[in-house]
């Protein structure tokens, strides 16, 4: 089965002005919609480097999820494992200005919760025949302590991914039950509590390696995507999360 990835699925809708951006005013611009969602975008990228992963989420009953559905087929993804709901797609709205950054956003946050059942009813099947197991790390608590338990009944290694950091950090204690934690200097600043807005890779990798020093059980990896560059700072111990 490879790789199998559990996530929200979204519809982003990008508006870009075509003159210089005024505020409160009438922008006439360019208006994109693309498909999006961290975990429906991490399984797509897995998908093109021919790692044929498998992806489990949620849409609804819409033709816009249909497009989802059949891109993530086009990409040679497994998709037998997305659940239909009639609030199970999520979107994203945002408007950015003339330099290409997001002035104004609204997110609806899909409702994955189909996911559980999902997992009740194919988890064995999938966690067992799975080389590891991506997992979008903001989703309802009940999802994560299944997938963490399933997890660990097969022995397989849990990478986790964010789209929301404030309600991530929430769940520290399921954090520790994860082998790699992928965030960008902004998601690991703010789960240390500290600034690294001007910290070179360099830098980030020796504050990585002090983290892990600090960790107290286990023998793992621990990674952290920077937004320059990616590496993996192999490990005696888990990373130690503040409480």
């Amino acid at each position: 089965m490879g790789i199998v990835v559990i996530g929200a699925s979204f519809v982003d809708v990008k508006g870009y002005p075509l003159e210089q951006y005024i505020p409160g005013g009438r922008n006439v611009g360019r208006v994109v919609q693309v498909h999006g969602g961290v975990g429906r975008n991490v399984v797509e990228d897995i998908a093109n480097v021919e790692l044929r992963p498998t992806f489990v989420s949620v849409v609804d009953d819409t033709g816009l999820s249909d497009d989802v559905v059949r891109n993530l087929i086009r990409h040679k993804v497994e998709v037998r494992y997305i659940a239909r709901s009639p609030e199970g797609l999520g979107t994203w709205l945002a408007v950015f200005d003339n330099d290409g950054d997001v002035i104004a956003s609204i997110s609806r946050r899909p409702d994955v919760s189909k996911i559980e059942e999902v997992l009740d009813e194919h988890g064995d099947e999938i966690f067992s025949s799975a080389d590891s197991i991506v997992i979008e790390f903001d989703m309802e608590v009940p999802i994560l302590k299944k997938a963490l338990d399933l997890a660990e009944k097969y022995n397989k290694e849990v990478y986790t991914v964010i789209s929301n950091m404030s309600i991530a950090m929430k769940r520290r204690d399921l954090l520790r039950r994860t082998s790699v934690l992928v965030c960008n200097e902004q998601e690991a600043g703010m789960l240390f509590s500290e600034d690294y807005a001007e910290v070179t890779p360099q830098q980030m990798q020796e504050i990585l390696a002090d983290k892990v020093q600090l960790a107290g059980k286990g023998s793992r990896a621990s990674a952290l995507r920077s937004g320059w560059t990616s590496w993996i700072q192999p490990a005696r111990e888990t990373l130690s999360l503040p409480a």
